[in-house]
């Protein structure tokens, strides 16, 4: 993410964090709430990238660097003095919040990368070939605070069923034990629905994505269900939520190479 900080994005954002080292709150008025300082932010850096581009530098270079940002900042119906004492405040009294808002625009521009390369590409997630029915995308908080992402596919035909998905768990995430489970699905003959599970994978909270891929092969696949959990978790009481970003989520069977006779 950081190549879509402009060098001038940088000096006007660092001015805004390097004022008088103070924790006292700003007035209300001068206090942005968590979301639109988000959105704000979200476009500052996608500002300081579209500037990057030689066609937009050539017919906006003219114009000082800092006030194609103010512009940025004023479509907000913000002032730069907001700004300024929101971002003193966040990043002398409240680090960790600061870094969460941060994580939150990362978050964004993760969303509006996978976007533009399924504009822009082929995707192997809208191929024919894959059986996944839900989102290919979820963004936790934003989409669910504790959801563990159920899903439910009915499949036809034995092979080898491949799930895999990019995932990422912030380390601030509150919750217990994430891991992928996956297991399949059928009903025997007392109507009682019997589980074969998949091996689970325990996923790492850490700042980066990680790559998960868990296999099984289905023997027959006579009316034959994959369900699980994409971000499962452990039970446990009080206030919490997750920090998860999930992206690139497809399922896939692969056939058995049948020798000829």
């Amino acid at each position: 993410m950081g190549k879509w900080m402009a060098p001038a994005l940088f000096m006007i954002l660092a001015a805004t964090a390097c004022g008088p080292d103070t924790a006292e709150k700003p007035d209300r008025e001068l206090l942005i709430p968590d979301d639109e300082l988000v959105a704000v932010l979200t476009d500052l850096y996608l500002a300081g990238g579209v500037l990057e581009v030689p066609e937009v530098r050539s017919e906006w270079g003219y114009r000082d660097s800092i006030t194609n940002y103010m512009d940025v900042i004023d479509n907000h119906g913000l002032t730069y003095k907001q700004l300024e004492a929101t971002m003193q405040y966040y990043f002398s009294a409240k680090p960790k919040k600061m870094a969460r808002i941060y994580d939150r625009v990362t978050g964004n521009l993760l969303k509006l990368e996978v976007l533009v390369q399924t504009q822009d590409m082929p995707s192997e997630n809208l191929s024919t070939d894959n059986l996944w029915l839900g989102k290919y995308n979820y963004s936790l908080p934003e989409d669910f605070a504790k959801d563990p992402i159920w899903f439910d596919v009915p499949v036809d035909g034995p092979g080898t069923y491949i799930l895999k998905a990019d995932i990422q768990v912030y380390a601030d995430d509150k919750s217990l034990d994430p891991r992928v489970t996956v297991f399949f699905s059928t009903v025997d003959s007392l109507g009682a629905e019997v589980r074969d599970m998949w091996d689970e994978v325990s996923l790492k909270k850490e700042d980066n994505m990680q790559y998960v891929e868990v296999s099984k092969k289905l023997e027959s696949g006579e009316a034959v269900h994959i369900k699980g959990w994409l971000l499962n978790h452990t039970a446990q009481q009080g206030l919490w939520e997750k920090h998860a970003l999930i992206r690139n989520i497809s399922l896939r069977l692969e056939k058995e190479n049948i020798a000829p006779e």
